[in-house]
């Protein structure tokens, strides 16, 4: 079983552009962005794989019931991964398969305690299954508090983590050896919090973070500017356009509706715009000077009542 449970293996280059190469047991790779093996573990399909689908295949064993024994169990752990495979999500694949063993290998409890293989491989799955909720609760920590979150609660659990990856920094972070421009050195990761781990510090090197869209509240990494707070995809009020063309006017609008101080300044600032606009040409200067002088008004009361604890010049 450890032929196809080993995890991955992945090379790197300590240069700007970093860019992760990725050796898989079946004796593929593939190159990985900073940031892209962790963002297709992510992904609500890739976390149900290796998650409810795991549980429901586990439960549809053929030799669920049949008594404990180690030939019986390896059979099930072979088929369990033949059964839960995707060419799409390989790092899913592989981390699900190597974090599995590992828990596995850990149980103290010996196999005859169990009243079957599928007792047995139950018992494997909600250790297992700690580890992946260690890795969301994690993730999702870390992408709030980057986000400006003002939960205590998840910037203390990922302050924690911050503290933790600084054990391992210089480990994920060191030169691999290249001979021939073939890579004579890899970093071998077979569980979900190594690879949350070397991801985080990997992108830290470039001053890249991972964050919360204060639009359509997906994950994304700012393609540029490291302060973003909205992503590239398409935003959900129109498929057309991204996040970061409409989020600001979908941001104003919902402002509008939930602060009374903004909905009354939109309400009373249309009023006075509208009037401005409808000024013709010979009607009196007076009416004109008077319209712009009660919108100036306007701003200052709105300024004043909307910071009301700061200073409004």
């Amino acid at each position: 079983m450890s032929d196809i449970a080993s995890g991955i293996k992945v090379y790197y280059e300590n240069k700007k552009s970093v860019e992760n190469l990725v050796f898989f047991t079946n004796g593929t790779k593939k190159v990985y962005p900073t940031g892209g093996m962790l963002f297709e573990l992510i992904k609500d399909e890739s976390i149900y794989m290796i998650t409810e689908k795991v549980e429901n295949m586990i439960k549809s064993y053929p030799d669920f019931n049949s008594v404990a024994s180690l030939e019986i169990l390896v059979d099930g752990f072979h088929w369990l991964y033949e059964a839960i495979d995707d060419s799409d999500m390989p790092v899913a694949i592989e981390l699900f398969r190597s974090c599995f063993v590992e828990v596995m290998i850990d149980l103290p409890e010996p196999l005859d305690s169990f009243g079957c293989v599928g007792d047995f491989m139950m018992h494997c799955y909600d250790a297992y299954l700690l580890q992946i909720q260690a890795f969301c609760l994690y993730f999702d920590a870390i992408a709030n508090t980057n986000s400006g979150s003002q939960d205590s609660s998840l910037n203390d659990i990922a302050n924690d983590f911050f503290l933790l990856t600084e054990n391992v920094k210089g480990f994920y972070t060191r030169k691999l050896r290249v001979r021939n421009k073939v890579p004579d050195e890899t970093l071998c990761i077979s569980n979900f919090l190594q690879l949350l781990s070397f991801e985080y510090l990997r992108m830290k090197d470039v001053n890249k973070v991972f964050k919360i869209c204060r639009n359509c509240g997906r994950y994304f990494i700012p393609s540029k500017r490291r302060d973003a707070i909205y992503c590239d995809a398409p935003a959900p009020q129109n498929l057309n356009k991204t996040c970061k063309e409409i989020g600001p006017v979908y941001r104003q609008i919902q402002n509008r509706q939930q602060d009374p101080v903004e909905r009354e300044h939109h309400k009373k600032a249309a009023r006075l715009y509208n009037m401005s606009r409808r000024i013709k040409p010979d009607d009196p200067e007076s009416l004109k000077t008077e319209i712009e002088k009660e919108i100036k008004v306007e701003k200052r009361r709105y300024l004043k009542e909307k910071f009301a604890d700061g200073d409004v010049t």
